[in-house]
C-alpha cells in the first residue's frame, strides 16, 4: 500500500480508542500513511472525562470514510454509521442485531489500552485541546512524560513480550466486581443489574475454586473496591500495589496461564488483548462476539461455569507442549493482527 493521506476527526479521547491512535502513530512514524488531526470546537468544550466519552472515530483514508466503534456493546451506532462507508465494531455479534449489520460493517479485533513509545505529539495535542476534561492535566503530563519518569505508561514495549517456557506453571486471575447498585456516570436498569450480578458470581467462584487448586501457584483475587470488600471480603487483594499498571503488567509477565472472562454487555474485556500481547496461555470465558483469525484451541482454551474454568487451567498446567504451543501461537498473533499498527492494517486493507 502506498503512503495514503489520513485524516482523523478527534472529536473523543475515549480511553477505549487510544489503541487505533497508537496504531494511527506508528503507520505515521513508519511512513506508510500522513496523518492530521482535528478536533473540533464543540469537542473541545466537552467536559466529560475520558473514560466514559463515546468510543467511536471517524477518519477519511484514501477518499474513503471509516468509522471505528470500540463500545463495549454489539449494538450498532447508526447515527455514526450514517456518516461513513465503512465501520469497524469491536465487539461483532450480527446476531443481536442482523438488521444493522451490513456488509459494510467489518469485526475490529481486540482491544486494550496501549501507547506509543516515545513521544506521540497526536497524542499530545488531542490531550491539550481537550482542556475542559476533569483530567486534562493529567493526561497531558502522561503524554508529555514520555520517558515514564512521573507516570507509568502502558506503551508498546512495556506491554509486549515473547513465550517464556517455564516448568511449574502459575496462574494469574485479577477481577474486579461491578457494584449492582450504583454507577459513577448513569443509572443501572434492572437487566444491567442482572448482569453485573450473574458477572460477579462466576468471577469470585472462579477466584475461589481458582485459589483452593493450584495454592501458591495462583496470583489472584478482587481488586479492593468498596462493594467487593462488602461482597467477599475473603477473596479480596491483600496486596494493592498489585493491581497499579506496572506492577500488573510485571505480574502478568511472571505468569503462564492467564484467565479472562466476559466483561459487560457481553464483551470481551482488555485483559484478554493484554495477554495475548504478552504471549501467555489463556482460558477465557466463552464468548459470542466474533474475532478474526483468533481460534478456540489454538489461542484460548475455553469455559462457561467456574469448575470448566478450573479444569481448563488444568489442562494446561499439566501439558507443557500445549502451553507453550498456545503461547507460541499468541506471540505471532500479536504480531499479525493485534499490535496497534498491524490490526489497523488488517483494517484498511479490507477496504482499500
Amino acid at each position: 500500500m502506498n503512503k495514503l493521506k489520513c485524516t482523523v476527526y478527534a472529536d473523543n479521547n475515549s480511553n477505549h480508542l487510544q489503541q487505533i491512535y497508537t496504531g494511527l502513530t506508528m503507520l505515521h512514524r513508519q511512513g506508510r500513511l500522513n496523518v492530521s488531526m482535528r478536533v473540533g470546537k464543540e469537542a473541545r468544550k466537552s467536559n466529560v472525562p475520558f473514560s466514559v466519552q463515546p468510543n467511536i472515530l471517524h477518519i477519511e483514508l484514501g477518499g474513503k470514510k471509516l468509522c471505528f466503534d470500540t463500545s463495549d456493546s454489539a449494538a450498532i451506532d447508526l447515527e455514526a454509521y450514517a456518516l461513513t462507508d465503512h465501520y469497524f465494531k469491536r465487539s461483532f455479534n450480527p446476531s443481536l442485531e442482523p438488521e444493522n449489520y451490513q456488509k459494510n460493517v467489518y469485526p475490529y479485533g481486540l482491544n486494550y489500552l496501549v501507547y506509543p513509545d516515545g513521544f506521540d505529539p497526536f497524542g499530545f495535542k488531542r490531550c491539550a485541546l481537550f482542556y475542559s476534561t476533569k483530567e486534562w492535566k493529567k493526561e497531558l503530563i502522561k503524554q508529555a512524560d514520555f520517558l515514564g519518569k512521573l507516570h507509568f505508561k502502558a506503551s508498546v514495549s512495556n506491554i509486549s513480550s515473547s513465550p517464556v517456557l517455564r516448568e511449574q506453571a502459575k496462574v494469574l486471575f485479577l477481577a474486579r466486581l461491578w457494584d449492582t447498585e450504583s454507577d459513577s456516570y448513569f443509572q443501572i436498569s434492572d437487566q444491567q443489574k442482572t448482569q453485573r450480578e450473574e458477572i460477579n458470581v462466576q468471577r469470585a467462584k472462579c477466584i475461589e475454586l481458582l485459589r483452593d487448586e493450584f495454592g501458591n501457584r495462583f496470583t489472584g483475587g478482587l481488586i479492593a473496591t468498596d462493594f467487593a470488600v462488602k461482597q467477599h471480603p475473603k477473596l479480596v487483594v491483600d496486596n494493592a500495589g498489585l493491581t497499579t499498571k506496572s506492577n500488573y503488567l510485571h505480574t502478568v509477565k511472571s505468569h503462564d496461564i492467564c484467565i479472562a472472562s466476559t466483561g459487560l454487555h457481553g464483551s470481551i474485556g482488555w485483559k484478554f488483548g493484554e495477554y495475548i500481547a504478552m504471549s501467555k496461555s489463556i482460558v477465557a470465558e466463552k464468548n459470542l462476539n466474533y474475532v478474526p483469525d483468533l481460534a478456540e484451541g489454538s489461542h484460548y482454551l475455553a469455559f462457561t461455569t467456574a469448575q470448566e474454568c478450573v479444569d481448563q487451567a488444568i489442562r494446561l498446567d499439566e501439558s507443557t507442549d500445549t502451553r507453550f504451543s498456545m503461547m507460541k501461537e499468541n506471540h505471532r498473533y500479536y504480531e499479525s493482527n493485534l499490535r496497534p499498527d498491524a490490526l489497523l492494517m488488517k483494517c484498511f486493507e479490507q477496504v482499500l
